[in-house]
């Protein structure tokens, strides 16, 4: 049996009394037609552009074929379009609509083709500290962290009044030899520890962290930069930060009471908090077992631990019972007894905090995020920045016409159009199939997109 060939056509059962065949030689077509609509989403952010200048770029000038802008683009594009390996761009280099969104339809030399392959690319993901012989493309990872929240304060034509930013650590299982891996006992393998913080769905930090290392006592460090950038423009915005109960630390949420930022953290359960709500769990645990069903209830109450601590905080309990067994959850919080009550505390805004997970899911299932095999953590953390920023377009654009979709949804009924491309002397056009299904989204985000390019 051959092991290596190379087939011209595809053969296939008959159907319809005709033979099936199938060729790869359509000629100028693209699977990706409507990454046209990305492109238009950059152009009016300028992302693309603003990504781009928090590079260094150490390159002769002579000898350069392709800008840093080119360069961060077409992976950007590829990310959002769902090719996460560098490889694919062997192939991507000679796509037509991704030379179109990257202003290079052809070549600016005879001799080259209209984007960059792997090796180039995998030279601008390689940037150090400084420049050797190979990588003289240097990025500024103190810019880049600062990008992602000047985006989403770009995006609000006045202060809000109060935003939540929430904050979250979840696995990025690796299985080579990179630097700073480390096993994690909960997780159950060696892994790196990224942190996210998203307020609402627009992500403001994505920062790679080893596993060995506390993800509450390390949260503050990125909370702190950005409650300081958020503050600088917007002086009066009230700061609710939220997460589970790996935040609660001292330290971060003295850093939170002394510079008036609201927390609201989970806090695990203990046998002192058990007694402490000992008599509502009886009277939780009598109703639930009367009525057969499921029964709740809360409270609310100051509390100090034995040493962690060094003041008193405000402790909320649920204490639930179903199927005779106990669900008791606690969180603590800065937010006084008088403008919250405890049951709409803690399902109404502290169970909101999930949907973010969700948010961490399509940047690793649908972004690939999770792909950082470089070896050293800056390779990676700036693998992690470019499906960051994959995901700041994408959800751009789902805004237009698909409000509520993730990623993956947007790029499968927006994107993934086949299209035919026909270039003269005077237009481009891109001819796309009359039978598409999700004709009317992208007549939606189009029409929305070009008001606001009209607009601004």
């Amino acid at each position: 049996m051959q092991t290596e060939c190379s087939v011209s056509a595809y053969d296939f059962p008959a159907s319809c009394g005709r033979r099936v065949q199938a060729r790869f030689d359509g000629g100028r077509m693209s699977s990706d037609g409507g990454v046209i609509l990305v492109k238009q989403v950059d152009d009016r952010l300028g992302f693309s552009r603003r990504f781009a200048a928090c590079f260094r770029d150490e390159r002769h000038p002579a000898y350069v074929e392709y800008r840093v802008e080119d360069l961060v683009r077409q992976r950007i594009m590829g990310l959002a379009l769902g090719y996460e390996d560098l490889n694919d761009h062997d192939a991507l280099r000679h796509d037509p609509v991704m030379g179109l969104v990257s202003g290079r339809l052809s070549g600016d030399r005879a001799n080259c083709t209209a984007l960059a392959g792997k090796s180039t690319l995998n030279r601008l993901e390689r940037s150090g500290q400084q420049a050797d012989r190979y990588c003289r493309i240097i990025a500024d990872h103190d810019a880049l962290a600062t990008l992602f929240v000047s985006m989403f304060m770009d995006q609000h034509e006045r202060a809000p009044a109060r935003i939540i930013l929430d904050v979250d650590a979840t696995d990025d299982r690796i299985h080579g030899h990179q630097e700073g891996r480390a096993f994690h006992g909960y997780y159950g393998h060696t892994c790196y520890l990224p942190l996210y913080i998203f307020c609402g769905d627009h992500l403001l930090s994505a920062t790679l962290r080893t596993a060995d290392r506390d993800p509450g006592t390390e949260a503050l460090a990125d909370i702190s930069r950005i409650v300081k950038q958020i503050r600088n423009r917007w002086p009066r915005v009230r700061i609710l930060v939220r997460g589970d109960s790996g935040f609660a630390r001292d330290t971060l949420m003295s850093w939170c009471e002394e510079n008036h930022v609201d927390f609201l953290f989970g806090l695990a359960g203990n046998s002192r908090l058990y007694d402490r709500i000992a008599s509502l769990s009886a009277e939780v645990h009598d109703e639930a077992t009367t009525t057969g069903k499921a029964a709740r209830g809360f409270a609310s109450f100051d509390w100090i631990t034995k040493d962690s601590w060094t003041r008193r905080r405000r402790v909320v309990a649920k204490a639930e019972w179903r199927h005779d067994n106990r669900y008791h959850r606690f969180i603590v919080t800065t937010l006084p007894q008088g403008t919250s009550e405890p049951r709409h505390l803690y399902e109404q805004v502290y169970c909101a905090r999930g949907d973010m997970e969700n948010r961490i899911k399509e940047c690793q299932l649908d972004l690939f995020s999770d792909r950082t095999s470089s070896h050293t953590i800056r390779a990676n953390q700036l693998r992690l920045w470019f499906s960051a920023a994959a995901y700041v377009l994408l959800m751009a654009l789902g805004q237009t016409s698909l409000e509520t979709a993730t990623c993956g949804t947007i790029r499968s009924r927006l994107l993934k159009i086949a299209t035919v491309v026909k270039v003269s002397v005077r237009r481009i056009v891109l001819s796309m199939p009359d039978m598409f299904p999700c004709q009317h989204e992208f007549a939606l985000a189009h029409a929305r997109l070009r008001r606001l390019y009209m607009a601004s």
